[in-house]
């Protein structure tokens, strides 16, 4: 069950087994999902676009063939580390803002993880949806499926130069950000 978060934004974990964590965005009778979780859960309606922060399985398992709009970074379509899973659906993400009702979104390339890991961030609310790179109590995602420590902590410096006041990871708890 989706559990609110912050206005019309809600949070949804999968099962035990990999514990991601499904966010969806509803305006104006539209859905925007961040990741798809690991299918694992029922996602009992069609979202109007599904943003993936990386190909790893318990990000897109969840994805089905019918769902209309599907965006992954374009390096995780040759990416060669362990657990990949792209959707035959997913398209490249033009890494261009997007509006969706009154939020507005950027997209930043946060490479370490996995080399297409984006974080999405959303200027207008403060929320950033940052994947496996940042986690609550600054961890970061594993480097050791492919991806790169080095990548990893270029990548961790551009989201803490982002003004954001709530991270929103891949995996585990909400953080809100102190001043």
């Amino acid at each position: 069950m989706f559990k609110k978060i912050a206005k019309n934004t809600f949070m949804l974990r999968t099962d035990e087994r990999t514990c991601s964590t499904v966010y969806l965005i509803e305006e104006n009778g539209k859905k925007l999902l961040i990741d798809s979780g690991d299918g694992g859960v029922k996602i009992d309606f069609v979202p109007d676009i599904c943003i993936l922060t990386h190909g790893h399985y318990d990000h897109t398992l969840g994805v089905k063939k019918d769902w209309p709009k599907v965006l992954l970074h374009k390096d995780e379509f040759s990416f060669k580390g362990a657990y990949i899973k792209i959707p035959e659906n997913a398209a490249a993400n033009p890494m261009k803002n997007l509006e969706f009702g009154p939020h507005e979104f950027e997209f930043f390339h946060t490479p370490g993880h996995t080399d297409g890991s984006v974080s999405i961030f959303d200027l207008k609310t403060g929320l950033l949806f940052s994947g496996d790179t940042k986690f609550a109590g600054g961890s970061y995602g594993i480097t050791n499926l492919g991806g790169s420590k080095e990548k990893m902590l270029q990548s961790l410096k551009l989201i803490d130069s982002l003004g954001y006041k709530l991270l929103c990871p891949g995996h585990g708890e909400l953080e809100e950000r102190k001043p």
